[in-house]
């Protein structure tokens, strides 16, 4: 395979798999929220962190059902979602599978329409290539 088909094939293929991953993020995600199997715990707000885009997350300390420690990380936002010191409700999956909600809005997950677009991109970069080689 030749350099630039090579980079083509990663031109096309990265957004597909990207989206993907997205997707089943999401898809984890959606089902962890219908199992029932999400508990619920009240958390402190302990330290922020701000992005290089200005934006700013909450770390929140909880204790779970068992009396293990945890920390989580708010959804980055412009405004501080939790301030430091104040409660917060974190709904968790006691097994590990799926991501931890600061006060129900969860991090990381993206969304099914990020997840699309990574696929029509893919697409179109996969079905303009063919034309050209």
């Amino acid at each position: 395979m030749d350099v630039p088909a090579l980079l083509f094939f990663l031109t096309a293929a990265g957004p597909a798999v990207y989206g993907a991953y997205i997707g089943y993020l999401r898809l984890r995600h959606d089902a962890f929220m219908r199992s029932g199997r999400a508990e619920v715990a009240q958390g402190t707000c302990v330290t922020l962190r701000w992005t290089s885009g200005g934006l700013v997350a909450s770390s929140v300390r909880y204790v779970d059902g068992d009396g293990r420690r945890h920390r989580v990380w708010s959804r980055a936002r412009a405004t501080v979602p939790v301030p430091v010191g104040d409660t917060a409700q974190v709904t968790y999956d006691p097994a590990g599978k799926a991501n931890a909600l600061v006060n129900g809005v969860a991090t990381g997950i993206g969304s099914y329409g990020f997840a699309v677009g990574c696929l029509v991109l893919s697409a179109v970069f996969l079905f303009n290539g063919i034309g050209r080689t």
